[in-house]
């Protein structure tokens, strides 16, 4: 029986989530843990609430606050007081933390490249176009 679609988008998910590790793992930011680094991916270099990451990742405010206090003490992010939202704080990126983030960017390009190389162009783009479509 062949898998779902679900099953194929978690499994290449997982192997561009690897992919990212394997690179991290060779560079200069080789301290970045996967957990790390799949939040960083989802705060996409902006701002982000405790408890919208906990929402986006899944996980608890618990785990979120653990791995951003990692991330703060590494330097990359920070937390402040979120302005528009009283007592609310807010994680964002410090510029060593913008630097992280352009490192990951890079890691990222070079694996599309990778993946242009095996599905040709015209692949990657009809995958993106399929992705960014609105399924809702």
């Amino acid at each position: 029986m062949s898998a779902n679609l679900k099953q194929l988008l978690i499994a290449r998910s997982d192997w561009f989530a690897r992919e990212i590790m394997r690179a991290v793992k060779a560079g200069e930011h080789a301290y970045i843990t996967p957990a790390q680094s799949r939040l960083l991916a989802h705060m996409a270099g902006r701002p982000a609430s405790m408890a919208e990451l906990a929402r986006q990742l899944a996980i608890s405010r618990q785990a979120v606050h653990k791995t951003v206090a990692e991330l703060v003490r590494r330097g990359i992010l920070e937390v402040r007081d979120d302005p528009g939202r009283g007592n609310a704080k807010l994680v964002v990126y410090t510029e060593k933390g913008r630097q992280v983030n352009r490192a990951g960017a890079k890691i990222i390009e070079q694996i599309e490249q990778r993946l242009a190389r095996r599905l040709g162009p015209d692949g990657v783009e009809k995958l993106r176009e399929l992705l960014s479509a609105d399924w809702e």
